[in-house]
């Protein structure tokens, strides 16, 4: 099997465990993501975190397989809405963990895996 990246993480972990759940951000949860917190208004990442990311991220962890998570059809994913859900997801789980239990797509712009990526394994302006 050759491993394949998916930005700038090597995806050969990912691959020998299979994909059983799927969050398709735009359809899932809203096409036009919101800021950090709740407090700031509506699709916030701490609300698209507690409501979906983190629920279907854990079982994936129970069951042993790997949550594909679709970026595409939204229009946009603040740093704000990045920090407050994957960068807060990585302060509470750890980055080697996510990594291995979550796949991202976004065939319309693939730079924002990259910068999904950077906030996991450097999470940053997340309180807990």
């Amino acid at each position: 099997m050759v491993p394949f990246f998916i930005g700038s993480y090597k995806m050969s972990n990912v691959l020998s465990m299979e994909i059983k759940d799927e969050i398709i951000i735009a359809k899932d949860f809203s096409d036009h993501v919101g800021a950090r917190y709740k407090r700031e208004g509506p699709f916030s990442g701490e609300l698209f975190l507690e409501t979906i990311l983190l629920p279907k991220f854990e079982k994936a962890v129970q069951g042993g397989y790997v949550l594909f998570v679709d970026l595409d059809k939204g229009f946009g994913y603040p740093s704000s809405f990045v920090s407050g859900s994957f960068g807060k997801l990585s302060l509470e789980k750890g980055a080697d963990l996510i990594l291995k239990h979550i796949k991202l797509k976004s065939d319309d712009n693939p730079l924002r895996i990259d910068k999904i990526i950077d906030e996991i394994k450097d999470p940053t302006g997340v309180d807990l």
